[in-house]
C-alpha cells in the first residue's frame, strides 16, 4: 500500500532522453515560426493602436487597454502552442512543464517576482496604459506594461524602465486614472503688499484664458503666506488640462499670462527695488 500511495503522489515522467528524442528539427522550426509570427503580430497591433490613438485621442485609453489584453492572450497562446508542438503527448508535455518550472524556480526567482508583480498590476490596475504617473523620482506617461517591467516616457522624451517587483512595494501616484484630463497646479511667488483680491482675479482669468484648459472642470486659486529670509505670498492656480500630455505647456501658459499682467500693473516693481 505504501509504494502505491507514493506512486499516486509522484507519477513517473518519461526519462529525459525519451523527451529529447521526441523533439525533432521540424518541431523546432515550427516553434520558431510561431514565435516569430507572434512577435510580428504584437508589433503590428501596437502600431495600429498607436495610429488609432493619434487619430482619436479621447479613445486612446480604451485602445491601449485592448492592446495590452490582446498582447497577453497572444503570448500565452504562443507559449502553450510551442509546448504542445515540442511535447506532442501528455507525458512529455508534463515532463517539459515540470522541468521548466524547476528551472525557473531555481534560476529565475527575480523573474518570477516580476511576473507576479505584472499579474497583480494587470488585475489590481493601479494604472493603465496612457496614464500619467509618478513612480519614485520619475514622472511620465505609461507606455508599456509587461510581465517583467513597466516603461514610462517622461516629458523630456526619456524612457524609464521600472521592474514590476519594485512597484509592488513602492508608491505610485496616478494623476488621471484612465481619462485624458488631469489637474495642473501652477505656483507663483509675489510680495506680500499686493492686493489679494487682484491676485485671485488674475489667477482665475489666466487659467480660464489658457487654450489647454478643460473648461468643464473647476478652477481654484489659493493664496498663502510664506517666509524664507523675507516674507512672500504664494499663489497656487489649480485647473484641469484637456490632455495630460500638455501639463507643462499649460503651466507655462498660465505663468506667462500672470507675469505679463504683473508687468502691466507694475506690482513687482517694489519687490525689485528691495
Amino acid at each position: 500500500m505504501k509504494p502505491q500511495f507514493y506512486a499516486l503522489l509522484l507519477p513517473e515522467f518519461p526519462a529525459s532522453g525519451s523527451v529529447l528524442r521526441q523533439i525533432t528539427l521540424q518541431s523546432i522550426l515550427g516553434s520558431l515560426l510561431i514565435i516569430a509570427a507572434a512577435i510580428l503580430a504584437i508589433r503590428y497591433i501596437a502600431r495600429l493602436a498607436e495610429a488609432w490613438s493619434n487619430r482619436s485621442p479621447g479613445s486612446r485609453f480604451v485602445l491601449k487597454w485592448t492592446e495590452q489584453v490582446v498582447r497577453l492572450v497572444i503570448s500565452f497562446v504562443t507559449i502553450f502552442t510551442v509546448l504542445l508542438i515540442l511535447a506532442p503527448n501528455s507525458d512529455t508535455f508534463l515532463a517539459a512543464l515540470g522541468s521548466a518550472a524547476i528551472a525557473i524556480a531555481l534560476g529565475a526567482q527575480d523573474l518570477i517576482k516580476n511576473f507576479v508583480g505584472g499579474l497583480v498590476i494587470l488585475t489590481d490596475r493601479p494604472y493603465q496604459l496612457g496614464d500619467r504617473v509618478t513612480i519614485g523620482d520619475s514622472v511620465g506617461e505609461v507606455m508599456h506594461i509587461g510581465l517583467r517591467s513597466t516603461k514610462l516616457r517622461t516629458p523630456d522624451d526619456s524612457w524609464v524602465t521600472v521592474s514590476n517587483a519594485d512597484l509592488l512595494n513602492g508608491q505610485v501616484i496616478n494623476d488621471n486614472y484612465g481619462v485624458p484630463e488631469c489637474q495642473v497646479v501652477t505656483t507663483l511667488y509675489v510680495p506680500t503688499h499686493i492686493d489679494p483680491k487682484m491676485l485671485l482675479q488674475l489667477g482665475r482669468e489666466a487659467a480660464l484664458c489658457s487654450p489647454y484648459l478643460r473648461s468643464q472642470r473647476p478652477v481654484t486659486v489659493l493664496l498663502s503666506d510664506e517666509y524664507s529670509e523675507t516674507p512672500f505670498m504664494k499663489i497656487r492656480i489649480k485647473a484641469y488640462v484637456c490632455d495630460h500630455r500638455y501639463v507643462l505647456r499649460m503651466q507655462t501658459d498660465i505663468t506667462a499670462r500672470m507675469k505679463m499682467q504683473f508687468a502691466r500693473a507694475g506690482v513687482l516693481d517694489k519687490w525689485k527695488a528691495e
